[in-house]
């Protein structure tokens, strides 16, 4: 039987040559990732979930930081970066257009293996650098009602146009703000 970290080395090298079908090598045919954007069961889902970020970001890669190994688990950290050329379909349906701008995030993943595949995943990355390398920025709302990503130099009627020149660290003190009621 193969050592997670085997798989995971499969599956990582699947996802660097964005080569869909080693990567659902990995997976189970009835393997369930929970994932930011909700739960991806089955191959179908899978392939859908990963290839949204190969053809948002063609140019994708991720580098794992840190592995660890218990059991019939694997732990990773990795660093993912790329630039974002085309559309990127949000879990509410909305689309962020491709703007061409380099996207770099964070994130962990724990991945348990049975009968040499991936069985269950869990997904986690640093969702709000993710979507401001996309040129999103939070919108406060009222109580109870959806928040949704908006891009960088779009409107804002608390605020008025936003620069897309905007420096970051401008855009997250204004989202402290916003977010503390200030």
């Amino acid at each position: 039987m193969p050592d997670p970290r085997e798989i995971h080395d499969a599956f990582a090298a699947a996802l660097r040559a964005h080569d869909e079908r080693r990567l659902l090598d990995c997976f189970h045919p009835d393997a369930v990732l929970v994932t930011p954007a909700g739960v991806v069961e089955g191959h179908e889902q899978i392939e859908w979930y990963f290839g949204q970020f190969f053809s948002t970001v063609p140019d994708l890669t991720t580098e794992v930081t840190t592995m660890v190994v218990h059991g019939d688990t694997v732990a990773v950290e990795w660093v993912t970066s790329g630039s974002q050329t085309a559309g990127m379909l949000l879990p509410d349906g909305t689309e962020i257009p491709g703007t061409g701008h380099p996207v770099r995030w964070t994130g962990c993943g724990m991945w348990t293996v049975e009968d040499d595949k991936f069985v269950t995943g869990r997904i986690y990355y640093d969702q709000l650098t993710a979507y401001m390398s996309l040129g999103c920025r939070l919108v406060r709302t009222e109580p109870g009602s959806a928040v949704a990503p908006v891009r960088v130099g779009t409107p804002d009627p608390e605020t008025g146009p936003a620069s897309a020149a905007e420096s970051r660290a401008g855009a997250i003190r204004r989202i402290l703000r916003r977010l503390v009621g200030r």
